[in-house]
């Protein structure tokens, strides 16, 4: 006998096949038909509300944008005043005032930043206010703010005036 006959007849046979068992659907096809027309609908209305949505999100944001260019801004100095009329208002002021003014001393002593900046920021000035008080532009009040600056001997006796020290004070030993 052959190999080929012989694998023919000792095929082997399985008297029992698996098979998994069929998934009956729970409803009907009227309910399938209103279920999907329900979940229709839903989306639609989702889609709508989502639209909706995204305008009025759009028309806050130009309200907001609206109202902020109406609204008038408060001034600093008012701020201020209003945080400090109570006494604890004004010990946390004052002690936030000194922290900062020993950190200027501490840059200006290691020549981080120069002395007149070191004084205007002591005095409370911002560079167009000095610039006033010298009578000259604000990138010139930069300028003479540079560590390291030779600034005028004229600009020296202007600023001793205006911020009440020394020459040797603004310029160093």
């Amino acid at each position: 006998m052959s190999y080929y006959s012989e694998k023919m007849m000792y095929k082997p046979t399985y008297a029992y096949t698996w098979q998994l068992p069929v998934k009956k659907s729970t409803t009907c096809d009227i309910c399938a038909v209103t279920k999907r027309s329900e979940i229709e609908n839903l989306k639609s209305e989702n889609s709508k509300l989502k639209k909706l949505v995204n305008f009025l999100e759009e028309e806050v944001k130009s309200l907001q944008f609206k109202t902020a260019l109406t609204e008038k801004a408060v001034p600093f100095k008012k701020i201020v005043k209003e945080f400090t009329s109570t006494p604890e208002g004004k010990a946390a002021w004052q002690k936030a005032w000194d922290e900062r003014a020993d950190e200027w001393k501490k840059l200006a002593a290691a020549g981080k930043i120069s002395r007149i900046k070191y004084y205007r920021l002591i005095n409370g000035m911002d560079q167009a206010t000095l610039a006033k008080k010298l009578k000259t532009a604000q990138p010139n009040v930069c300028r003479f703010e540079r560590p390291g600056y030779n600034v005028p001997i004229m600009t020296l006796e202007k600023l001793t005036k205006i911020f009440k020290v020394k020459k040797g004070d603004l310029i160093g030993d």
